[in-house]
């Protein structure tokens, strides 16, 4: 069973310089299981180009407060619209990470951009990708 249910609702393109509209409602469902090591979350949701990604992190934390927390991700999301614009990809998956932090039911990501992946993409032309929405705790 999974411990925690995450909802991305949006995201915000910070100094976003590409031509097109990028689309930062971004709903979304996923699930996550908290490990003893690492926690591993799986889902999908609209992304910036409109379409469905599905994704994949493994994320371990390094700060926990009472209230809140602060954890480093790695993963992979599908987004064939840039696999032949990134540096590293398979098969239109292609590498995501950052930091994650939790306050109370919200979450907010921010992905490093600019130049990180390598060619024109929404990622390589924006200087961070903040991403946020909400999680609930349904632990065992």
């Amino acid at each position: 069973m999974p411990d925690e249910i995450r909802v991305p609702l949006g995201s915000r393109h910070v100094n976003n310089q590409m031509d097109v509209d990028l689309n930062e409602i971004n709903p979304g469902f996923a699930l996550t299981w908290n490990g003893g090591w690492a926690d591993i979350t799986a889902g999908s949701l609209r992304n910036s180009f409109h379409n469905t990604a599905p994704f994949i992190t493994i994320s371990r934390d390094f700060w926990e407060g009472e209230h809140c927390s602060l954890a480093g991700f790695v993963g992979t999301a599908h987004y064939p619209e840039l696999s032949d614009t990134v540096q590293f990809q398979h098969n239109g998956w292609i590498p995501i990470g950052g930091l994650h932090s939790e306050c109370g039911p919200f979450f907010v990501q921010a992905m490093p951009g600019r130049g990180l992946i390598g060619g024109p993409s929404g990622k390589a032309h924006s200087d961070v990708i903040l991403v946020f929405g909400l999680t609930l705790d349904i632990g065992n």
